[in-house]
């Protein structure tokens, strides 16, 4: 019996699929490799950053002080934190130190170290004492709540891994991108959870919430005209936020009618 060279059968080694079928699989199990570990990041980092002593982060914030210097309007504004952080219970071992800027712009934000800046532009903007004094006690409770430091934990943690898998270039930026929209969903629960604690300081200092929502109200004005401000974006929707407050002060017994006090007319 002689040898016989056989040929393979047709098709033994061919795939129906081809190729493209095993890489998009292999894409769509590195992004959710991705998607799940930067999720522990978020939750890791966000959980351990309120255990970090406060005097840390003041020490990472101190230069706040040499940059920004005191106006006429910073002792009332620093008063009247002073006030509602008594009036929310703020947690004794951290401590509120309120800044004001001349600038035209409607906001106010809680920073690193307990500092709260205030522009000029939500001075001008809300019609009463206790539509500021809400602005403020919400971000007295970012503090209370820790919120920057988990945000700048979170962060931190996010671009080390970035870093590490992508390196520099577009890649990196688009992990960083997608970090950023998981970072959303955190600052609107965090926003949710300092307007809640902003009513109660308002009516344990007052005894009313009415004028709470004088911004919020305002800024409904603006998302109909299509001139939302972007911080916003981060933000809870408007007019949910509207509804959350009403339901809030009714739940909590809050009353909602009461006599509104005028911000004393300082000049910057």
């Amino acid at each position: 019996m002689g040898y016989q060279n056989r040929q393979p059968p047709e098709g033994i080694n061919y795939e129906p699929q081809g190729w493209q079928r095993d890489f998009i699989l292999l894409v769509l199990g590195f992004a959710a490799g991705l998607a799940l570990l930067t999720w522990l990041v978020i939750l890791v980092l966000g959980w351990s950053a309120r255990w970090i002593p406060f005097s840390w982060e003041q020490s990472l914030s101190d230069s706040l002080n040499e940059q920004l210097e005191p106006t006429e309007r910073t002792e009332y504004l620093q008063t009247l934190a002073d006030e509602l952080a008594r009036a929310g219970g703020l947690n004794p071992k951290l401590n509120v130190v309120v800044h004001h800027q001349e600038q035209e712009t409607v906001n106010a934000f809680a920073t690193l170290g307990g500092h709260i800046i205030v522009l000029d532009g939500l001075l001008d903007e809300v019609d009463s004492e206790q539509g500021l004094a809400f602005v403020l006690a919400h971000e007295i409770a970012h503090i209370h709540h820790r919120h920057p430091l988990q945000n700048a934990a979170r962060q931190a943690g996010l671009g080390l891994i970035s870093a590490l898998i992508f390196g520099r270039g577009d890649l990196n930026w688009l992990a960083g991108s997608g970090g950023q929209l998981a970072m959303l969903d955190y600052s609107r629960k965090m926003e949710r959870e300092a307007d809640a604690w902003a009513l109660e300081a308002l009516h344990n200092h007052y005894g009313h919430v009415a004028g709470a929502d004088s911004l919020f109200r305002w800024l409904a004005e603006q998302q109909q005209a299509g001139t939302l401000p972007e911080w916003l974006s981060t933000h809870p929707d408007t007019e949910a936020r509207l509804e959350r407050l009403e339901q809030l002060s009714e739940a909590r017994g809050y009353r909602t009618d009461g006599t509104l006090t005028t911000i004393p007319s300082v000049s910057p």
